[in-house]
Parts: C-alpha cells; sequence; structure tokens
C-alpha cells in the first residue's frame, strides 16, 4: 500500500521500459522486431495454439502484461507482415524472468529462439538483476537445450505446473555475474 501512495507522490512519472521497433538479422533473413501491443495478441494466441495445441495463455492474461511496461517487456517479431516469433520478459530488482517465448512452427529451428533469448539477458545485463529465471516443460528437451546453451542451469521439478495439461516444469535460472 505504501509504495503505491509513493507513486501517486513521486514527481516523475513511471519510466516505460525503452524499446524503439528495429532490424534483427537472423542468418540471412532480416525481421522486423518491435514492442508487442494488443493489435497481436490474436496472432500470438494462433502461434501458441499451434505450437501447443492448447493455449497455456489466454487473452486476459496477454491484456495484462502488456500494461506493465515499467517492468515487462514483450515483443514481436515479424517477417513482412507475419509474427513469426514473440516473447516475453519481467525484470525486477533482483531477478529478470522470461515468461513466454513461443517461434512459429516453419520459423523454428533458424536460430530465432535463441536470438530473442540472447536479446532478453542482454536487457538484463542492462537493467542489473542478478539473474534470469524461466520455467520450462520437462519434456520439452531442443528448449532445455537452447536454454543450457545459453547458460541457463536446472533447478527444481514444479509437477502439475501447466494447469490445461497437468505437465511437469522445470525451474532454470542463469547468473548474471
Amino acid at each position: 500500500m505504501f509504495r503505491k501512495f509513493k507513486q501517486w507522490f513521486d514527481h516523475e512519472p513511471p519510466v516505460e521500459l525503452a524499446f524503439p521497433p528495429q532490424t534483427m538479422r537472423v542468418g540471412e533473413q532480416t525481421y522486423q522486431l518491435r514492442r508487442m501491443t494488443n493489435d497481436d495478441i490474436d496472432a500470438a494466441l494462433a502461434m501458441e495454439k499451434a505450437i501447443y495445441h492448447d493455449t497455456p495463455w489466454d487473452r486476459i492474461a496477454f491484456i495484462s502484461e502488456l500494461r506493465k511496461t515499467q517492468r515487462s517487456l514483450y515483443l514481436v517479431l515479424f517477417d513482412d507482415d507475419v509474427m513469426v516469433a514473440f516473447i516475453g520478459c519481467w525484470f525486477g530488482k533482483d531477478e529478470a524472468h522470461v515468461t513466454n517465448i513461443a517461434v512459429a512452427p516453419a520459423y523454428q529451428g533458424q536460430g530465432i529462439g535463441e536470438r530473442l533469448m540472447q536479446l532478453m539477458i542482454d536487457k538484463a545485463y542492462d537493467l542489473g538483476p542478478s539473474e534470469i529465471t524461466l520455467e520450462v516443460r520437462t519434456d520439452n528437451t531442443v528448449a532445455k537445450h537452447l536454454y543450457h546453451k545459453l547458460g541457463f542451469q536446472d533447478g527444481e521439478i514444479r509437477h502439475g505446473y501447466y494447469v490445461s495439461t497437468h505437465a511437469d516444469a522445470m525451474d532454470m535460472r542463469k547468473p548474471l555475474d
């Protein structure tokens, strides 16, 4: 409660995490990368459904996260007018947390997920948390391989973590020292 009152009386308004639109080159392909908006939610939900065959997040979850512009950053990657990937991350004082990442099936295996993850790791280094964390399905060997390659370490197993399928998740963390 005190924090909310303090924000009301602060002379400076809260600052949005800066992220100007930019191009991102992955291999020989150039993509457009920008902050996600509410207009991107339908495409993100469709992508999740194509990848996971169910939708771990719903529209309300995305809308809620996109409002938190001082502490979270959600990015979308486009090939012309087609969304090919997105990633979201929260940034706290001590920890950054990757909340969601998805790459459209036709674009998987091209290094896009690795580039987006590295971008969030770099942003976390810039903002100062001591670690970056995420959860991954225990049976997602491709994702776990990528996270290990990026320096993430295995952590605790969360049984029944994913509500719709009751699948287990593993906590993973990467120190940022």
